[in-house]
């Protein structure tokens, strides 16, 4: 198929070198002075093997890219969108630059694919109105939601292995398209309405998000009465009913799907007199994290004004450069409230323009004379270091586990190091007894 594909951040750009690596003639386009680093293979997105695949399909000649949509269009046998959706006023998704794109195609006659493929997360019954919109307009075309479910980090294997693909279409000509366009990806394939289409996205979301804040909430309850939350969320998991995926205590989560996703879907709610309670406390638990967090440092602290604090990763989660709603923006907004100095240290996030912050080369610069260290992104990187080391550098040798990164190994031989406290999440800390020297 010859594919244009409308929006070159993760979502797009991933899409259109992995269709590319099935076969298809794919034109991605975006503006100009992105386009631009494109055509030079210089990326924007840091995601594993997405340079190279890039590269490759770019070198056999599937892959182009464009800054007209007219042109990029008129021969596509479909366009796909995936342009940003951010949360806009009112709680309301913005959907402007999707209207923006609409605005285009219907400019000039003859460039409307008979096939538009909705990759941005939208409210439910926007598809509904777009068709109408173009229907409207003279142009014939169907409008098809085919949500992605990526993960910033592994999303190139995402999406060639999905779980599932959902095709929300009405026709059975949208349905044939759909089923060429995923030739060679091995996956179930649920064909529904577009309605249950968009909603699968926000409900998988959201549900996503709850198991995070459910881990968290008992994290708390397990901090009160001693008990290791690891070991209660590995008995949780265990159940084939519940799984083990996305228990994990911390820092809460972070990026830009869940919190927007969230949001849209209880706006949607309120817009038909639905109240969502569950997703009104998981926003609520995830919010609490970075606060309680820093309340646990500040109490050992006493005053918190002057202190250093050493912060180990920047972006949202591991292998994404993404900092996008990262929980460390929210601690960074916290510190600086407090008078408190922050020194950071992130193997890919580097020479950011982010205010206030002090970067560093290395992890044991970040270390250096700190009164505290907090670990925000489970970087591998960051359990491969020379704790002992990293302790013996410090001002104050406090270490926040925000992540639950260090190993028990790890961590017993930080108990030998003199008045190391560890803070992990969902258990007690852990303090080193002080040693005294005697000359005998």
């Amino acid at each position: 198929m010859r594919l244009t594909i409308i929006g070159t951040g993760y979502v797009g750009l991933v899409a259109a070198v992995c269709l590319a690596k099935l076969g298809h003639i794919v034109t991605a386009v975006d503006r100009e002075h992105v386009i631009q680093d494109l055509r030079v293979h210089k990326l924007t997105i840091w995601e594993p093997d997405l340079q190279e695949m890039l590269e490759t399909c770019r070198r056999d000649g599937r892959l182009s890219f464009d800054i007209d949509i007219a042109h990029a269009s008129r021969d596509a046998d479909a366009l796909m969108i995936a342009v940003g959706t951010p949360i806009g006023v009112n709680g309301q998704t913005d959907l402007s630059q999707i209207d923006d794109v609409i605005a285009q195609l219907k400019q000039v006659d003859g460039v409307c694919p008979p096939l538009i493929i909705m990759k941005s997360t939208v409210p439910v019954g926007t598809c509904d109105e777009l068709e109408a919109n173009l229907l409207a307009a003279g142009l014939q075309t169907e409008v098809v939601f085919n949500p992605e479910f990526l993960r910033q980090g592994s999303a190139i294997n995402d999406f060639m292995n999905p779980d599932r693909i959902v095709f929300g279409c009405r026709s059975h000509l949208a349905k044939a398209a759909l089923h060429q366009l995923y030739k060679g990806i091995n996956a179930p394939i649920q064909v529904c309405d577009r309605r249950s289409a968009e909603l699968i996205k926000y409900a998988s979301n959201a549900f996503l998000a709850m198991k995070i804040s459910f881990a968290n909430m008992i994290a708390d309850v397990c901090e009160g009465y001693d008990a290791d939350n690891r070991q209660v969320m590995q008995g949780v998991g265990a159940d084939r009913r519940i799984g083990p995926h996305f228990l994990r205590d911390g820092i809460g989560y972070g990026g830009s799907c869940f919190s927007k996703d969230l949001q849209s879907l209880l706006t949607s709610g309120k817009a038909i007199g639905r109240s969502l309670p569950l997703l009104e406390a998981t926003a609520q638990i995830n919010e609490e994290r970075i606060p309680q967090l820093l309340e646990k440092l500040i109490s050992l602290w006493g005053n918190p004004r002057g202190k250093r604090l050493g912060v180990l990763g920047i972006s949202f989660k591991p292998n994404t450069n993404d900092v996008r709603d990262a929980p460390f923006l929210t601690l960074l907004r916290l510190c600086h409230l407090y008078g408190i100095e922050v020194q950071t240290f992130d193997p890919v996030v580097q020479h950011t323009s982010i205010d206030g912050v002090i970067q560093m080369d290395t992890a044991y610069e970040v270390a250096t004379d700190a009164d505290a260290i907090i670990i925000m992104t489970e970087w591998p990187q960051f359990a491969e270091l020379d704790w002992v080391l990293m302790a013996r550098l410090m001002h104050q040798p406090i270490l926040l586990d925000g992540r639950n990164v260090l190993s028990d190994e790890v961590i017993s031989r930080l108990m030998l190091v003199e008045n190391v406290i560890y803070i992990p999440v969902g258990r007690p800390m852990e303090r080193a007894k002080l040693t005294l020297s005697v000359n005998l």
